[in-house]
């Protein structure tokens, strides 16, 4: 206790004595970047971040990002909540405007889990619905911008080779890039293999983590001229043997392919600035299983599913006056899900005795029921610099959605009177962002939005599955609207040479927000004797809201040393039935202190969360206590060639658990899904 003390007195000394968010970053569209006003709402992830904290995931990035928490349900594919915003509400994307989406209903296969962290250079977001041009967005955009080959050292050929062990798990991975650069023409290839295993908690027990994944990314481009690109990018990955033990059932295998192709040219004519043009699909095939859990003795369940995107997107960008830029496109996407549960049932265990069947009675489960969503948005954003100081972005969008259901389940036809016809919805969007320049690096920029969010398939199609985080089976809603936020930000920044600091405060009124509430006229349908006995329904809560904050400050001093904190709380009302808002992350402080010379970097972070005890009761939330935990990074570069990695995470083997974490299901027996305990890692990096 007195270490964990001195730990916490040492990364929050230097609160008291002076006070950075990362530097702004204007999203990257990929292929070719024009000079643009900043836009303070955006907020960047390095790649040399990624690297130092070596995360497994891709949701685990942001498990130490301000604002952000994540939902866990494994040790794999997590996911990133933003303010409160999750799922769909975030508008996740790879190199500004690829989408893919899960196959799994209960989302073990998230689109953010289908990218490799070490093809990552950077991460882009935008808190809150203050963009227009990258689809449809409601509470933030995740822009995942993977490497692009650049030269280094003027040597065409370079790369490295890297491998690394954790302790905890007995974790071991192996990634290797190689990136050929010539003056016309580049070519990179990443490829990465990792096998994770059961790790320990705090308290010495074993959690079900283990899992398999190997994926490769090509990336070819070639450079027409000095001002107009073409690349193509495959992406593959393939999962094995994922256990979740958040979620009733485990995955066999789960593979993804994504393909894209783009065209970019800037400075096509003196009022023709840019024209981007993207084309995209992807493709998920997902298998999992009850094999190992307590019901495989009773229902053999086996359940194949799939999703298909493709889309894209075209934009120009005009120059409409001395000092103004319009960006004006359009976008589209297509998403197809279908797949079934196979059931056969060998033992009856609503009666008593239970009665065995010989042979076993076999049921198939229509999961998405041949379902489809189409989305077409046109969009336009101006940005003005209206004065040397002082500049505005307005964005308009709207969306023309609509749905089909090719093979809907009798029982599902039948609750909603036999002709599910979703209606066709218009969805329009439009935002404002002003920007002040007060001089000495400090900064003033007030944004406001309204933006609306369609349906998913899940929330429309699904039937009597457990896709939430209790144990009630879901039934979507055709007939759900739209969920509008009206939304806005206050925000104040300094940027100096050695002191930086940010507040930004939000307030978001939600319209008609999609949840869930049980519907006591919709028994459950499959093991009636369970509890809970009836099922919850998908739909629209009349009026809520959100509100809270992110701050953050960061000095550099001693020459070598830096110093960064950052705070963030959302508070989350259901104005309805005058509870909270469901599934909200705790009040959290992330704070660390680095030590950075040429060739040695060391850095010791940690994360305060507070209690949550905030919950809704209707959504059978459950309350989770606070926790402190301790990070040690150290990086060690003797030659040019190598670079040496290390790590203590958990240093005081904290037994603990986030709050959005979901709960053992299936399993037997019940526990809330804690964290991995102290482990003791290692990385070695060979560049060539």
């Amino acid at each position: 206790m007195k270490n964990k003390l001195l730990m916490l007195l040492i990364l929050l000394f230097p609160f008291m004595v002076q006070a950075i968010e990362p530097d702004t970053l204007n999203i990257e569209e990929i292929l070719i970047t024009a000079k643009k006003v900043k836009n303070g709402v955006e907020t960047p992830v390095y790649g040399e971040t990624i690297h130092l904290l070596n995360p497994h995931d891709g949701g685990e990035i942001f498990k130490f990002t301000p604002g952000f928490s994540v939902v866990k349900k494994g040790n794999y594919a997590m996911e990133p909540v933003l303010r409160g915003y999750k799922f769909e509400q975030l508008n996740i994307q790879f190199d500004g405007g690829v989408h893919s989406t899960n196959a799994c209903p209960n989302r073990m296969d998230p689109a953010i889990s289908q990218i490799s962290v070490e093809e990552i250079e950077k991460i882009e977001v935008i808190k809150g619905p203050y963009s227009v041009r990258f689809g449809p967005v409601f509470g933030g955009v995740v822009n995942v911008i993977s490497k692009r080959p650049v030269k280094k050292n003027n040597r065409m050929v370079s790369g490295y080779a890297e491998g690394g062990y954790q302790s905890n798990g007995s974790n071991y991975y192996a990634n290797v890039y190689a990136q050929i650069v010539n003056k016309k023409w580049d070519f990179a290839l990443n490829a990465g293999y990792k096998d994770y295993g059961n790790y320990k908690s705090g308290n010495g027990d074993t959690i079900a983590s283990s899992f398999r994944r190997f994926g490769y990314t090509a990336k070819l481009g070639y450079n027409i001229n000095k001002n107009q690109r073409v690349q193509l990018n495959v992406r593959q990955s393939f999962a094995k043997d994922v256990l979740y033990p958040g979620l009733p059932m485990d995955a066999i295998k789960d593979n993804s392919t994504i393909a894209s192709a783009d065209y970019a040219a800037s400075n096509l004519s003196e009022q023709f600035l840019s024209l981007k043009i993207k084309a995209y699909t992807s493709y998920i095939d997902h298998l999992m299983s009850n094999e190992l859990r307590p019901s495989y003795g009773a229902t053999h369940a086996l359940t194949p599913v799939e999703a298909r995107n493709f889309g894209g997107r075209v934009e120009a960008g005009i120059k409409t006056g001395m000092n103004s830029i319009l960006y004006t496109g359009v976008d589209y996407q297509y998403i197809w899900k279908n797949g079934v549960r196979n059931r056969d049932v060998y033992k009856n265990i609503c009666v008593n005795p239970p009665v065995v069947f010989d042979p076993p009675k076999s049921f198939v489960d229509k999961v998405w029921q041949n379902s489809n969503k189409r989305d077409l948005g046109l969009f336009a954003e101006n940005k003005w610099q209206i004065s040397e100081s002082f500049t505005w972005q307005l964005g308009l969008r709207v969306d023309f959605v609509s749905y089909n259901i090719k093979d809907p389940e009798q029982d599902f036809s039948e609750l909603y009177g036999g002709d599910i016809k979703p209606d066709n919805k218009l969805s329009p969007a439009i935002n404002s962002i002003l920007t002040k320049d007060l001089g000495n690096g400090l900064r003033f920029q007030w944004a406001i939005a309204m933006a609306q969010r369609t349906p998913d398939l899940s929330e429309l199609f699904i039937n009597h599955l457990s896709v939430g985080m209790d144990a009630y089976e879901y039934v979507g809603n055709p007939n759900l609207k739209p969920e509008s936020n009206y939304q806005t930000d206050l925000k104040v920044e300094k940027s100096g040479e050695t002191v930086n600091f940010y507040v930004d405060l939000f307030y978001s009124r939600l319209k008609n927000y999609i949840s869930a509430v049980v519907d006591t006229t919709i028994p459950r349908k499959f093991m009636p004797c369970a509890n809970p006995k009836f099922t919850k329904k998908f739909t629209n809560i009349d009026d809520a809201y959100m509100t809270g904050f992110e701050a953050g400050f960061g000095v550099m001093f001693l020459k070598h040393f830096n110093y960064k904190l950052g705070v963030a709380y959302t508070y989350g009302q259901n104005l309805s039935v005058d509870e909270s808002l469901p599934e909200i992350p705790p009040f959290t402080i992330n704070t660390a202190l680095s030590y950075s010379v040429e060739h040695f970097e060391a850095v010791l972070n940690a994360q305060i969360a507070a209690g949550q005890n905030r919950v809704s009761t209707s959504y059978n939330e459950s309350t989770t206590p606070g926790y402190n935990v301790f990070n040690l990074y150290l990086s060690y570069s003797p030659w040019e060639f190598l670079d040496i990695t290390g790590a203590i995470t958990n240093m005081f083997n904290v037994n603990y658990v986030e709050h959005l974490s979901r709960p053992y299901k299936n399993m037997d027996y019940s526990s809330l899904y804690y964290e991995p305990g102290r482990s003791f890692n290692l990385g070695i990096r060979f560049k060539f």
